[in-house]
């Protein structure tokens, strides 16, 4: 017998990194407006190097001028995500997450090491933070 797919984000780890998988954006933005939750959908289709990536993760928070479009620069800005009563936690999906010679896999794990590692970092302050990525 396969596991019971999730039916909302209560289902799911609050700190996590995973597949997209079955699970559609729409149902992820339904269930984080349920949830009370910010919703960051970042299409990276058309991106095709690390920093295009990195500009477009920035563009997608909203993240200050200072942001230098960097691995480093991304976990300082991401452990600085706000907590408040308006967004108690974040879902964030990173929608064409490239493959290509330019952000290979090894690139792209780095980059995914990175939003584990903030996830890790808001559950310590008790912020929830999901990444989905496909």
């Amino acid at each position: 017998m396969s596991p019971k797919p999730p039916s909302s984000l209560n289902d799911l780890p609050s700190n996590s990194v995973r597949p997209l998988g079955r699970l559609g954006v729409a149902t992820l933005r339904e269930w984080a407006a349920a949830a009370g939750q910010r919703f960051v959908d970042i299409d990276l289709a058309g991106c095709h190097d690390k920093k295009a990536v990195l500009r477009a993760i920035g563009r997608g928070f909203g993240f200050p001028e200072w942001y230098g479009a960097n691995l480093d620069a991304l976990y300082d800005c991401l452990t600085d995500l706000p907590d408040t009563a308006s967004a108690p936690g974040y879902v964030v999906v990173l929608e064409h997450l490239p493959r290509t010679g330019d952000f290979d896999d090894d690139a792209r794990a780095a980059l995914l090491d990175v939003f584990r590692d903030a996830a890790d970092a808001l559950a310590d302050r008790g912020v929830a933070f999901r990444v989905f990525y496909g």
